[in-house]
């Protein structure tokens, strides 16, 4: 089982993920799917208190199955909090009143951008118990759950972006000030559409 994430031109990243049956749900091959996710989250340190990302799905690890991990208590600013598993996630209702933040994605490469999303959902799913939830969220981790469920359904950020100017190239370095200084709002460093199509493999 894969512990890394798969590259940008990778077919499980626009794949539609398999569903978890319900005599599945607490099952070893489940359990190890979730385990993976959570080593991954963490990296390789001993420290489970202080996890790397506020979300990731199973398909940006290689997985193609319908299990998130997310940060409930994110703010969008590089602090992590409240970490929860949810299997089979989907979104039941979306706010009309929207708004813009920044997005990136490991598997996207260097590759970030502004996009608009609802501001509140509804969420329908499982715990990794098998228990029933239903739960509403806003603000940045209702964007969260939008951006790591579009993973489960095989869509990218990438793809809800139709201005070219919000479509931003950011160095590994450079990304303290894109995020936590807001930086994005102005970033000067654009992706034009076509690299991002070479990296996906879309265009030789």
């Amino acid at each position: 089982m894969k512990e890394k994430f798969v590259k940008p031109d990778d077919p499980v990243l626009v794949k539609i993920a398999q569903g978890i049956k319900p005599e599945e749900v607490e099952s070893p091959e489940t359990a190890a799917i979730i385990e993976c996710v959570i080593d991954v989250v963490y990296g390789k340190q001993a420290d489970r208190n202080k996890p790397l990302l506020v979300g990731l799905a199973a398909p940006q690890i290689g997985i193609s199955r319908r299990i998130v991990l997310i940060d409930v208590a994110a703010r969008g600013k590089g602090n992590i909090g409240d970490l929860r598993v949810y299997i089979n996630p989907e979104i039941v209702w979306k706010s009309e009143q929207e708004s813009e933040w920044y997005e990136g994605c490991y598997p996207t490469s260097r590759v970030c951008g502004i996009v608009s999303r609802p501001t509140r959902i509804r969420i329908l799913g499982l715990t990794q118990e098998g228990k029933s939830i239903e739960e509403e969220h806003e603000g940045y981790t209702a964007r969260i759950f939008q951006h790591e469920i579009d993973h489960l359904n095989g869509i990218e950020f990438v793809s809800h972006i139709t201005d070219d100017d919000k479509l931003h190239w950011v160095e590994e370095e450079e990304f303290p000030e894109y995020r936590n200084n807001e930086g994005w709002r102005k970033w000067s460093k654009k992706c034009p559409r076509e690299k991002w199509e070479k990296i996906k493999g879309i265009q030789q």
